[in-house]
């Protein structure tokens, strides 16, 4: 039985509507989308259906060796989160095992695509945010954003792809800019763009006073033309852990819905990239 066959039976379970936040051990992560709470299994359940799509993206175009290995580890079809640890970095192995340049042959159908939209999107120079609220029971403003600046710097691709399995490729060409290949939330497609953290003059994301911790940059596209932004920024909590306001901004010519879904895109990311960086700081 194929991936595709697994995959087509699936069943996916509803994302759960909001509700108080789940931990994971001692840590406690509540994302807030649209000023709402969301559970950590909410989030979960929201990756795992992104780990299928993903996974059976890939089926179709890899060795059979890499075929089995995905089918084993993602044949799981009943709906659980239980085994998203385990098939996140089942992905990231496959992805890391074929190569940049596999990848980048992957979704060059997409880019070819993707990339002239998202440049005549922009064009009006306009912009509207996808944001999200992350809090954690552990961990500072400071001590998580120089984890995160030293897995860029450190071109730790493994840390990027686990993160979420919309991820297809995230490498570091220099320190502090990363070359990016990922279907952002809602996208059909895969794009491509290129964020220099140190490119950050007018990103149109207000800064939170509040918020003396963080990190920003311009998306460009190869060429160098804007086509979205970042700006996210942190602060510690006085009952202790800290909380990220994540934003991203997209051309505001994107229908609404590609903001909506891009909130979950930025839950699992930074949730997964929180949790690594409690694990690997945390007594």
């Amino acid at each position: 039985m194929t991936l595709a066959s697994l995959a087509a039976g699936a069943v996916l379970v509803p994302l759960a509507g909001p509700r108080a936040s789940a931990s994971t051990g001692s840590l406690v992560l509540t994302a807030h989308i649209d000023g709402q709470p969301v559970e950590r299994t909410a989030v979960l359940q929201w990756e795992a259906r992104r780990l299928k799509v993903a996974a059976e993206r890939l089926n179709h175009n890899l060795p059979a060796a890499l075929t089995a290995e995905l089918g084993a580890l993602l044949g799981d079809s009943d709906g659980s989160v239980e085994h998203v640890p385990r098939d996140r970095q089942a992905l990231a192995d496959v992805k890391l095992q074929l190569g940049h340049e596999a990848i980048r042959d992957l979704l060059a159908a997409d880019l070819a695509v993707s990339g002239p939209m998202s440049v005549v999107a922009a064009a009006t120079d306009a912009w509207s945010a996808s944001k999200v609220q992350l809090s954690s029971t552990h961990g500072t403003a400071q001590g998580f954003l120089d984890w995160f600046n030293t897995r860029i710097n450190g071109d730790d691709q493994r840390a990027m792809l686990v993160a979420n399995p919309d991820h297809f490729l995230i490498t570091s060409p220099r320190q502090g800019a990363q070359e990016v290949l990922e279907v952002t939330g809602g996208a059909m497609l895969a794009s491509q763009f290129f964020i220099d953290y140190a490119d950050n003059s007018n990103v149109p994301i207000p800064r939170d006073p509040i918020c003396p911790v963080q990190t920003a940059g311009w998306a460009r596209t190869s060429d160098g033309a804007r086509i979205g932004a970042v700006r996210h920024q942190f602060r510690d909590n006085p009952q202790g852990g800290f909380t990220a306001q994540l934003a991203v901004c997209f051309p505001a010519a994107l229908p609404p819905w590609m903001f909506t879904e891009h909130q979950w895109h930025l839950a699992c990311e930074f949730s997964n990239w929180v949790s690594a960086y409690v694990a690997a700081t945390q007594p």
